[in-house]
C-alpha cells in the first residue's frame, strides 16, 4: 500500500551539510544522520519515523535555531558507592547506562553519567558535569528542549534497575528553552 510522501521540518545540527529552508529527500536514517547530523532534531524525528514506515518517500525541510535559549535539565548527586552498579539514565526512551564503581563519590558518579551520555551522539542533549551535578544541554534552542522527558531507573527493581547503595540522584529542570522557529521562509 502507497502511503504517500511525508514530510518533516525541524532542527539540523550547526554544522550540517543540508541546506536550510529547501526540501530534501531522505532515504535513510543514516542519510539524515549524516546531512543533518547525529543527534539533531531532524536526524531523530527521522529515526521515530522510519520505524513506522521504514521505506516511504520522505522529505525534510531543516529550519534556522530560534534565537533563544537551550532547556537544560540537572541530576545532582550525592553520597558515595557503597557497592557496584549501574545508574540507568533516560532521555525520552533512550537509555544510557553510567557505570558505578564501590568507593566512587558524587563527582566520580557524575562524571561517569556525563561520559555515557556523551558517548551517545544520537541523544537530544549534551553533558558537561562539576563537583556533583550533571547539566545536560538541548542540542538546539527554543521550546522543544522542555518537553524531553529526563528520568532514572524507568524500569526499577522489577526490571533490574536501582541505584547503587549509597547514591542518590535528583532530577530537576534547569533552564527552561525558549524560542521557536521561523517557519515562514520553509513553507515559501
Amino acid at each position: 500500500r502507497d502511503s504517500g510522501a511525508s514530510l518533516l521540518i525541524g532542527h539540523a545540527s550547526n554544522d550540517a551539510s543540508i541546506a536550510v529552508n529547501s526540501l530534501v529527500l531522505v532515504s535513510s536514517v543514516d542519510y539524515a544522520r549524516q546531512i543533518c547530523g547525529a543527534g539533531s532534531q531532524l536526524a531523530r524525528m527521522v529515526g521515530a519515523y522510519r520505524k513506522t514506515d521504514p521505506f516511504g518517500e520522505l522529505y525534510v525541510i531543516a529550519v534556522p535555531e530560534s534565537t533563544g535559549a537551550a532547556a537544560t535539565v540537572t541530576l545532582t548527586v550525592t553520597g558515595e558507592a557503597t557497592e557496584t552498579g549501574t545508574v540507568n539514565v533516560y532521555t525520552g526512551r533512550t537509555r544510557v547506562q553510567a557505570p558505578v564503581t564501590s568507593g566512587d563519590d558524587a563527582a566520580a558518579v557524575a562524571v561517569s553519567i556525563k561520559d555515557a551520555v556523551n558517548a551517545n551522539p544520537d541523544l537530544p542533549f549534551t553533558a558537561t558535569s562539576e563537583a556533583g551535578v550533571v547539566t545536560l544541554t538541548a542540542r538546539h534552542k527554543g521550546l522543544y528542549g522542555n518537553e524531553i522527558p529526563v528520568t532514572l531507573n524507568y524500569y526499577g527493581f522489577g526490571g533490574g534497575e536501582v541505584l547503587p547503595a549509597g547514591v542518590n540522584i535528583t532530577v530537576a529542570s534547569g533552564v527552561k528553552g525558549a524560542g521557536a522557529p521561523a517557519l515562514n521562509d520553509a513553507v515559501a
